[in-house]
């Protein structure tokens, strides 16, 4: 009889060992699906500021564009635009300029010595991730600015 009683209880240990090792199973996936959807996201993060940085360059250019134009007022400077070329992204990265005033020989140097006159410009950029929520807006966006100075 003491057989018999002691085979039920190595079935017994084997179970509860069965159980915690797919239990400590379930843990390790349930860990990975998470780090997968964390490197995702960072992914898609990197993606939506190289966009915005994109746009900030594109945003600089077009405001040294408009200064280089003999003809360029304080209005001139308050355009808006899109870079094309993010075809895979959410929604094309889009760069926003705002006059923000003209600096004439005020004292400011630049170099060795030389006086600086030219037009200080804001440039706002947002860039976009490649994913997409079920409503479709963009996962992730990033917004940069940088103050532009073009003498």
């Amino acid at each position: 009889m003491r057989g018999e009683s002691e085979r039920g209880a190595v079935l017994l240990v084997a179970l509860v060992m069965l159980l915690l090792l797919t239990l400590i199973g379930l843990a390790g996936m349930r860990m990975e699906q998470l780090e997968e959807r964390m490197a995702g996201n960072l992914r898609d993060r990197q993606m939506a500021f190289q966009s915005a940085e994109a746009a900030l360059s594109a945003g600089e250019l077009a405001a040294r564009d408009i200064h280089q134009r003999s003809d360029a007022e304080a209005s001139a400077y308050g355009a808006d635009g899109s870079v094309s070329g993010f075809a895979q992204m959410a929604a094309a990265p889009v760069y926003q300029l705002r006059f923000l005033r003209w600096l004439g020989n005020e004292g400011l140097e630049v170099g060795k010595g030389g006086s600086a006159s030219g037009v200080a410009i804001e440039v706002r950029a947002i860039g976009f991730g490649v994913r997409r929520q079920p409503s479709g807006e963009p996962v992730s966006r990033v917004r940069l600015s940088s103050i532009y100075f073009i003498r």
